[in-house]
């Protein structure tokens, strides 16, 4: 952890700040559980569906939503002091979207390096997610 961010931890923080901050991380929580639930999904469907393009269609729908899910993330008012985590929320649901949409061409095509990559920019993405809630969790 670097020294600013522990500094950080340390200064005391008004009633307001910390709950905008609650209210911040239970959005960021919902945001993640919805992610971590399309990512599930997905894995149920492809265990027993062997149709390339009803796998190609399921990814793009969940891309459709993700995309959707990034706009709502983009909207949320984060305090000040979660703005980095806020640009980096963002960030990982718009990269969950792009695994999706690697899973979606990957499976139109026939190409097994666009799926094995958007298998595991899906997998890097929830981690960041799940990482992202920890440093807020430990915020307050």
């Amino acid at each position: 952890m670097a020294l600013a961010t522990f500094l950080q931890l340390l200064r005391p923080t008004s009633i307001e700040q910390q709950r905008a901050q609650r209210a911040y991380r239970a959005e960021v929580q919902q945001i993640a559980s919805r992610m971590q639930t399309i990512f599930e999904d997905w894995l149920s469907l492809r265990e027993i569906e062997s149709d390339n393009f009803e796998l190609a269609n399921a990814a793009a729908v969940s891309r459709w939503e993700l995309m959707r899910l990034a706009r709502s993330a983009e909207e949320l008012e984060a305090p000040r002091s979660c703005a980095a985590i806020h640009r980096d929320v963002h960030n990982a649901v718009v990269g969950s979207a792009r695994a999706c949409q690697l899973l979606a061409n990957g499976y139109r095509g026939h190409k097994s390096e666009a799926v094995c990559d958007g298998q595991a920019l899906f997998l890097d993405t929830l981690a960041d997610i799940n990482a992202l809630l920890d440093q807020l969790q430990m915020r307050g």
